[in-house]
């Protein structure tokens, strides 16, 4: 389904520009020792860059681009790093040989399966999922046509302004954790807009801050108690130690004045999952 967006990147990277036309030399000799050698990393290539997380060196930049106009795909990953091959080696024919679709083809598509997937979204949230240009007035149309063919549904929202799409005849089933600690990227804060305006909630991310710039720390899950989002936690799992270590906890304004209890249930949870043995708050 991504290939309508490939052939837009064959001419131009979204971020860096015409690679193949600057690069024609590094491109085939990256191509070709991917031909010959099979799956490589940007380590196997010379070269570096200026320095940081998107500083990249002009071998990265190619096998990125390569990668994003589909031809390389992604083997697999030594440690953080992506491994690229051909895609003749890694996908079936039947997947190679299907044809591009149209733009409207992957939109009406993408509307349904990110709702299926995240469970309630609004058009604008969509079209921020997929980085779709148009914003809710290019998903409007599809999500028009799905609604009227009975696959999702519109719902209202308490506060009279834009609705959600959720999947038709997904009802709320099971029994919701009395507390529970969330990955910040997790499906119920993703959509940070709608957040705040269902659980006057501002979710802040601020692994990519220096530490000074931080109000709330490094890796911080929110905490949720029952239908409220109640406070955030900084943790990290020492793993040597098969510790989960609390560094920081901030309660939400308005929350009850003790979460001790609360946050006691989620860390057990947590901890569990991770195969951690104690926790330690600082």
């Amino acid at each position: 389904m991504h290939r309508w967006r490939m052939a837009g990147f064959a001419e131009s990277h979204p971020w860096r520009g015409n690679v193949f036309e600057r690069e024609p030399e590094l491109t085939e000799q990256v191509l070709r020792e991917i031909g010959e050698r099979g799956a490589l990393g940007s380590r196997h290539f010379e070269g570096s860059g200026p320095g940081g997380m998107w500083n990249w060196k002009p071998a990265k930049v190619v096998l990125e681009a390569l990668h994003s106009a589909g031809r390389l795909a992604i083997a697999g990953r030594d440690g953080f790093q992506r491994l690229y091959d051909l895609p003749e080696r890694l996908l079936p024919e039947h997947v190679l040989a299907a044809p591009v679709p149209t733009r409207d083809e992957f939109v009406r598509w993408a509307t349904l399966r990110g709702v299926r997937a995240r469970g309630a979204l609004t058009e604008a949230a969509v079209a921020e999922m997929w980085r779709l240009r148009g914003g809710a007035a290019g998903v409007r149309p599809h999500a028009d046509a799905l609604v009227a063919e009975g696959k999702l549904r519109r719902l209202a929202v308490a506060d009279g302004t834009a609705p959600v799409l959720v999947p038709a005849g997904d009802e709320a089933a099971g029994r919701v954790p009395p507390a529970l600690l969330l990955s910040p990227f997790d499906n119920l804060v993703w959509d940070r807009t709608y957040l705040e305006r269902v659980f006057g909630f501002r979710h802040v991310i601020e692994v990519y801050k220096r530490e000074p710039e931080r109000i709330y720390g490094y890796y911080v899950l929110p905490l949720l108690q029952r239908d409220r989002l109640v406070g955030r936690a900084d943790l990290k799992h020492d793993r040597a130690e098969r510790t989960l270590l609390v560094k920081s906890f901030h309660p939400e304004p308005g929350a009850r004045a003790s979460l001790d209890d609360c946050l006691d249930a989620a860390l057990a949870r947590l901890a569990r999952v991770l195969g951690a043995e104690h926790v330690r708050r600082s």
